[in-house]
């Protein structure tokens, strides 16, 4: 123990004498702890940490692929393949939009989603108020006419 202490106290005196190189030893550390718990942050949150959605492992995404690459699918495909569906619990669809939205000020362009009956009870988004849209909402209004 007492060469323990010599040598912690010798050390502390090299740093003392030595304030540029000390300045630099322990400059060169903190950006070395800090870049690695960021990268096992990023790697935690991509790889690691479940979705933040009820039963995550039972979420798939579906697309059409043509010439090799990942395309949207149109309304009556979806429709097509959820009424073909014998493997999913459930399927619903959605795409990004932007949408106009005119205020007294000024009129702004906003982000949104336009998504099929059920999304929100998937993604575990629970209603503050109202109710979700029910399943015969999301059917496209000319098939609703003819039935």
């Amino acid at each position: 123990m007492r060469t323990l202490m010599r040598n912690l106290r010798y050390g502390v005196r090299g740093l003392g004498r030595n304030r540029g190189l000390t300045a630099a030893v322990l400059a060169t550390l903190m950006l070395g702890i800090g870049a690695t718990t960021a990268i096992y942050t990023v790697v935690y949150a991509v790889l690691i940490a479940p979705l933040p959605y009820p039963h995550p492992e039972q979420l798939v995404m579906v697309w059409s692929k043509i010439n090799g690459g990942r395309n949207g699918m149109s309304a009556g495909d979806f429709v097509a393949w959820r009424e073909q569906n014998k493997t999913f619990q459930q399927m619903v669809a959605f795409t990004g939009r932007s949408f106009n939205l005119a205020t007294q000020e000024e009129p702004e362009q906003i982000d949104g989603l336009l998504a099929s009956p059920g999304w929100l009870s998937m993604q575990g988004i629970p209603l503050l108020m109202g109710r979700d849209f029910l399943p015969e909402e999301g059917v496209p209004e000319e098939t609703r006419r003819s039935s």
